[in-house]
């Protein structure tokens, strides 16, 4: 059976794209719709949808949630980044009321639970396009209701590297910019780069930043202040008139200029200064979020990584080797008779001892080199780029050092330690993160068990050796 065909839309009635991967249901809503006078065009996937919305334009999107690839929410999401206008109706057969807070808070009008009767749907859709109809008749509060959309979305964006062209072409948009640019940096300092930009070339940007940079007054942040004339740009145009506006808080300033010939009236100024300071609490949003994701990959005691960290690690650095096959490998370190430290000095010693141990290791690895506290007095190294000779070599001056350290010689201590490294191969010991580390873990025992305060790579433990049980 062919999809159904467009009949012209009758007063009142609107073009609307519904998105479900099952045929039947598909068909249903859209029979349904066009039978109520609506204009139907319909979509098996989320892809074909986007697709369709990046060439076409809707009064309203109609998805189901549950579909393979890409689901509805994340769907809803990338419609309302594309078209910040369209409304959306979910539907599921999950009656969840986490999956409706998230579309709600995702922009959908509406949300239906599966079974959907004809009459309910035609309802919502008759609602949601009337609802449109009266907000475009008063053209302000149009210009307040998709303002206050557009920070709604801003707000609930957590990752900067998405926020931060949004913002930009939110601000744009509000501006009526014919160019503009977003900075990170003291909108009245030096130390600032153009991170962002619409209408100029990178050359233009960075020019007219240097120039409008400092030629703000002093206003707060999220407020907005007109700069003019602004001189030629350097290849060429004109744009005579400028607004600067100070973004982010002192751990994280950031400006943005938008640039047009035309003036900037009085209610254009007030949206800019709304939207800022919501920009700028986005900005502020996502640093949180950003330090928390952070800190839950961190180990309180050393600032190191934590296990949970080093998982996701080893599973990148297999992913990037895949094809290349290029080899990565594993130190897997544990300090020899650690136990005495705590019996002798206490735990509040042994603390110390491993947050200095931590601020060692930093030093005997490079930048990108991911250090890891495993647990206790364990510490595992993921050395990338580096075969078992390389990785042995590190692992031996990182022996040489802890030996050659005293530790917690400013507190008059100055204890010797030493420490037994085990050293392991992707792809040539393992394939698997749990294999390599397990094959890390064995060569690191196998020096306990032989002598400590030595280095061994997993290819000198006999296949016989089983992981040893030893205190410190």
């Amino acid at each position: 059976m062919t999809e159904t065909p467009l009949p012209e839309r009758e007063h009142g009635a609107g073009r609307v794209l519904v998105a479900d991967d099952d045929w039947f249901s598909r068909q249903v809503y859209a029979d349904c719709l066009v039978q109520g006078g609506h204009e139907v065009v319909t979509a098996a996937d989320a892809e074909q949808a986007l697709a369709r919305l990046r060439g076409e334009r809707f009064d309203l999107l109609v998805t189901d949630v549950v579909m393979p690839g890409m689901d509805g929410l994340e769907l809803l999401e990338r419609a309302k980044e594309l078209r910040p206008h369209l409304d959306v109706i979910v539907l599921t057969g999950l009656d969840s009321v986490d999956a409706a807070v998230r579309a709600m808070r995702g922009g959908a009008h509406h949300y239906l639970v599966k079974p959907v009767t004809p009459e309910a749907l035609l309802l919502t859709v008759r609602r949601c396009l009337e609802r449109r109809r009266l907000v475009h008749e008063n053209a302000e509060l149009r210009r307040s209701f998709d303002l206050f959309e557009t920070t709604q979305r801003l707000l609930a964006c957590l990752e900067r590297d998405r926020l931060v062209p949004m913002a930009l072409d939110a601000l744009h948009e509000v501006a009526h910019a014919d160019a503009s640019f977003f900075c990170v940096g003291e909108p009245d300092g030096a130390a600032f780069e153009v991170v962002a930009r619409r209408g100029l070339e990178p050359v233009q940007a960075a020019w007219l930043a240097d120039r409008l940079a400092g030629s703000a007054p002093a206003i707060g942040v999220g407020g907005a202040s007109i700069v003019e004339p602004v001189t030629l740009l350097p290849q060429g145009g004109e744009l005579t008139r400028a607004v600067l506006v100070p973004l982010g808080r002192r751990n994280a300033p950031a400006w943005v200029a938008a640039l047009r010939a035309a003036p900037f009236d009085a209610t254009a100024l007030g949206d800019l200064t709304f939207l800022a300071r919501n920009i700028s609490l986005a900005l502020e949003n996502s640093a949180r979020y950003v330090h928390a994701r952070a800190m839950a990959h961190v180990d309180s005691l050393t600032g190191l990584y934590n296990a949970r960290y080093l998982e996701l690690a080893i599973e990148r650095e297999i992913a990037r080797r895949q094809k290349a096959g290029a080899p990565f490998s594993v130190l897997f370190m544990d300090l020899d008779h650690f136990k005495s430290v705590n019996d002798r000095f206490g735990h509040t010693v042994g603390s110390k001892v491993l947050a200095e141990m931590g601020r060692l290791l930093k030093r005997q690895v490079r930048e990108q080199d991911v250090l890891v506290r495993y647990g206790g007095d364990e510490f595992v190294a993921v050395i990338g780029d580096a075969t078992t000779d390389d990785a042995f070599s590190a692992g031996e001056r990182i022996r040489r050092t802890v030996e050659q350290h005293r530790f917690l010689a400013r507190e008059g201590l100055g204890l010797r330690l030493s420490v037994c490294v085990g050293v392991a191969t992707w792809p040539h010991h393992a394939r698997t993160k749990e294999e390599l580390l397990h094959c890390a873990d064995l060569a690191m025992y196998h020096g306990k068990h032989r002598d400590r305060n030595a280095v061994y790579a997993f290819d000198a433990v006999p296949e016989t050796s089983p992981p040893l049980a030893l205190e410190g």
